[in-house]
């Protein structure tokens, strides 16, 4: 049963990256519109984009990359269960981190939106 520690922890990733990667497929497209009119550099387009994306990308490996570890006399739905957890420890996470960058962009848009008016 120790080979089910394994796959479990390779689920956490697969999921958790997909779910980082489903997050910047929808707001990728319409975040790079409003850097672009915001900030004007495509530079600094480029880099608030990869930002997101690394920050997206570090915060859900950091809950899933301390693997799974069950008995090995544990069943299976016990390893469906600790994945779940840990998804839903991603989602917690990617919710803060959501929250925190939405806040800076918003904040960047509001303090060079003037500029760009005049």
């Amino acid at each position: 049963m120790p080979a089910y520690n394994a796959v479990a922890c390779f689920l956490d990733v697969v999921i958790s990256v997909g779910i980082v990667l489903a997050l910047y497929a929808l707001l990728g497209k319409s975040l790079r519109e409003l850097l672009d009119k915001t900030i004007r550099l495509s530079a600094g387009s480029i880099f608030y984009m990869r930002a997101l994306i690394l920050v997206l990308l570090c915060t859900a490996l950091s809950k899933v990359l301390n693997g799974v570890h069950q008995k090995p006399e544990a069943h299976f739905i016990e390893y469906v269960w600790a994945v779940a957890g840990d998804i839903s420890n991603v989602f917690d996470n990617l919710f803060g981190v959501l929250l925190a960058y939405v806040a800076i962009v918003t904040i960047l848009v509001v303090v060079l939106k003037p500029k760009n008016e005049q």
